[in-house]
């Protein structure tokens, strides 16, 4: 008796895994609103973290006041900075970092009246 009551628990066991792993590997399948899927979600958010991280260690450039964004390897930077350098820098540094394919520059420079500080 107590034979029959182990094998239907690993039975149960078994299905719970199979069950588990099936919708591990439906869910990878599965795209967002977007069309991505979470692998490529999670690469992209990989790529964003490693770009920003080589901004904030740059010295020339001021990380905080650009904003990453990744759709496909596709990294896009956007905000203000002091000078045309900062933006080419900034381009440099996306461009080099592993899994961009391409890189979309929307970085502009501050009016003077901004970068002005009192």
């Amino acid at each position: 008796m107590t034979t029959t009551f182990t094998n239907r628990l690993r039975v149960k066991a078994m299905l719970i895994v199979t069950s588990v792993a099936c919708a591990l590997a439906f869910s990878a399948c599965a795209s967002d609103p977007h069309g991505r899927t979470v692998g490529t979600t999670a690469d992209d958010a990989v790529i964003t973290s490693s770009v920003k991280s080589s901004l904030i260690a740059d010295d020339l450039v001021d990380a905080f006041e650009i904003e990453v964004d990744t759709h496909q390897s596709t990294v896009m930077l956007s905000g203000f900075v002091e000078t045309q350098n900062q933006i080419d820098r900034a381009v440099e540094i996306a461009k080099k970092t592993d899994g961009v394919q391409k890189v979309v520059n929307k970085l502009a420079i501050k009016p003077k009246a901004l970068s002005q500080k009192d």
